[in-house]
């Protein structure tokens, strides 16, 4: 069971996808005064992407992280960090 959990935890830490969440997380942990995520950075994405790119992206993360789809336990963080992200930038490109 240890071996089948630490396979899992290296696939997790070399995921480029949780790896850039993971980064996303840990900004302004370093700073003392208080840092909002960037929306953007949490998809892996640059700010002037196009509506369909952030889409796409989105679409992916959702199922790669969802609870019943990922395969790994303990992402449900990350997937709802991915649905708050998203919802902030859809506010912001006004898709409501």
């Amino acid at each position: 069971m240890s071996g089948w959990l630490n396979q899992m935890l290296q696939r997790m830490c070399n995921d480029p996808v949780l790896g850039e969440l993971w980064s996303a997380m840990k900004m302004g942990n370093q700073s003392s005064r208080s840092v909002g995520i960037d929306s953007y950075r949490v998809l892996g994405l640059d700010r002037g992407v196009a509506d369909d790119e952030v889409k796409k992206r989105y679409r992916e993360l959702v199922v790669r992280l969802h609870p019943d789809t990922a395969g790994v336990k303990g992402t449900e963080f990350l997937f709802h960090l991915v649905m708050a992200a998203y919802q902030q930038i859809s506010k912001e490109r006004g898709w409501r």
